[in-house]
């Protein structure tokens, strides 16, 4: 269906960037960026209704038709990655809010924050593989600009490392696109999967050079083993605020690339990187555990976490069945929103505390009952304990697993449940029990819990409403496996 709609999330925050560049007092910086993402949320919503009835909307720029001109999409799963983007940007402004830090407004953060959602919501809606690339390094931009605001040594050695791999992993897309688009003339989602089908026996080798290379670049960009080496040392060096909003929503836009082109583009070759995207996932399940139960400062022991749960969404994706989309849909729906609770709540965690390092912490249950409240909720809901929503994305996924029959992924999937809950609870005990070792605590912002307290209520609520939000997530995942049905909404009837 035609629409102006899938056009607004990225013209949205492009305006507001801009507008914000000529804002030079702190309060309207901060009022005019919450609310612009408020009033955005808002909208995002109003379509929900729409688009849960399984329209597409489409956007054709210029009104030039598919494939010759840029179109933008939305359906019910790029709708649920604009949602989370929304929400988690409006959980983090919040808390930045109430951080009330000078040097935000005196650098560029609120337009850079939204530029960084111009690239998100961007990749979320374009219906081309270029355009994909060119969001990326707009949020690659972005999110190099925000890393080093402020210019610490350890922020500077994280930025670089982020950039040097990124700007690697962006020349092996071009790479990618390259041969996509000498094999197939096109370079339309939808067009591509019609013309990849078609292809010639003889062109095969060619189409697995570039299949393969478009999965080594989104393992890359969403943190998957191997390529996640750069993420435990990149995210904790931000800013709380800016951690926060890339542990809960930036590396799902490699995941969410991994999924809209392997269900689209390569709908009828993906058989061998299907496998290897379950071994990946698996491998990352475990490993990204491992390596967070042995680490002492929380948040660096958060970004390990997110290396493993990026391993249970690709579990889920690898699959490509709807019980495994569905799950995957769900978990990523849960762990989007916790995992950015848990980052903000560490930030306060080391301003009440004195320290990061857990072994210098203490008794932060005593100085913020609602704050040690908050990470209890927010915490077992990682590890999944019922009936908390991580256990239900849990069970969705190691179930489709069994029907799968993925034994090994699915134990090892159990395995590093209780190895998340071991490391929650290690947190637990070292930073919210026992003795304050700080004498005279500045007590947390009221905002900031609010920040965090919306968020663990979302938890709450998927938790609550779980059967009718696995609906939703299972039509979203039958939406997204029919590639047909995506390609008569952009290319017209009588293209698939």
């Amino acid at each position: 269906m035609d629409s102006a709609w899938p056009i607004l999330p990225v013209v949205w925050p492009l305006a507001t960037a801009t507008l914000l560049l000529g804002v030079r007092d702190p309060r309207a910086l901060r009022g005019l960026s919450l609310l612009s993402l408020v009033v955005l949320f808002g909208l995002e919503l109003a379509l929900l209704p729409q688009i849960a009835a399984g329209e597409i909307l489409v956007h054709r720029l210029g009104d030039w038709p598919a494939p010759f001109g840029i179109v933008l999409v939305l359906d019910r799963l790029a709708l649920v990655m604009l949602l989370l983007a929304a929400l988690t940007g409006v959980a983090v402004l919040a808390y930045e809010w109430a951080e009330g830090d000078r040097a935000n407004t005196d650098l560029p953060f609120f337009p850079l924050f939204h530029f960084l959602l111009v690239g998100l919501n961007g990749a979320f809606v374009t219906g081309d593989i270029f355009n994909l690339f060119v969001f990326f390094e707009v949020m690659l931009i972005a999110s190099y600009g925000l890393l080093t605001l402020g210019g610490r040594i350890r922020q500077l050695s994280a930025g670089f490392q982020f950039v040097a791999l990124n700007l690697l992993s962006s020349a092996l897309f071009l790479f990618g696109i390259g041969v996509l688009y000498g094999l197939t003339g096109t370079l339309n989602f939808a067009d591509l999967a019609v013309k990849v089908a078609l292809l010639p026996a003889a062109d095969a080798t060619l189409l697995h050079v570039a299949m393969m290379t478009l999965l080594v670049v989104f393992a890359a960009k969403a943190a998957l083993l191997p390529l996640s080496f750069w993420l435990p040392d990149s995210y904790p060096a931000a800013p709380v605020p800016i951690s926060a909003m890339f542990g809960g929503i930036a590396t799902k836009v490699g995941v969410y690339a991994l999924l809209r082109v392997f269900t689209t583009v390569f709908a009828e070759v993906r058989a061998l990187p299907a496998d290897l995207i379950v071994a990946l996932g698996v491998t990352s399940m475990l490993v990204g555990v491992l390596g967070a139960v042995a680490q002492t400062e929380i948040r660096r022991l958060l970004s390990f976490h997110i290396i493993s749960q990026i391993g249970y969404l690709a579990f889920g994706i690898g699959m490509f069945t709807v019980a495994g989309l569905a799950g995957a849909i769900f978990y990523l729906v849960h762990y989007t929103i916790v995992k950015c609770a848990l980052f903000l709540m560490a930030g306060i965690g080391e301003r009440l505390g004195g320290a990061s390092s857990l072994k210098k912490l203490g008794g932060l249950a005593r100085n913020s009952p609602a704050l040690a409240a908050l990470f209890f909720i927010a915490g077992i809901s990682l590890a999944g304990i019922p009936p908390t929503s991580g256990f239900f994305g849990k069970f969705i996924l190691l179930s489709a697993g069994l029907e799968a029959q993925h034994y090994v992924g699915v134990t090892i999937g159990f395995i590093a449940g209780l190895l998340t809950l071991f490391s929650m609870m290690k947190i637990w005990t070292m930073a919210f029990w026992g003795e304050a070792l700080q004498q005279s605590p500045e007590p947390p912002r009221r905002m900031q819990l609010a920040a965090v307290g919306l968020l663990v209520s979302f938890t709450i609520t998927l938790a609550a409403g779980a059967e009718p939000v696995y609906r939703f997530a299972r039509a979203a995942a039958e939406q997204t496996l029919d590639t047909p049905g995506y390609v008569r909404a952009v290319l017209g009837e009588g293209n698939e």
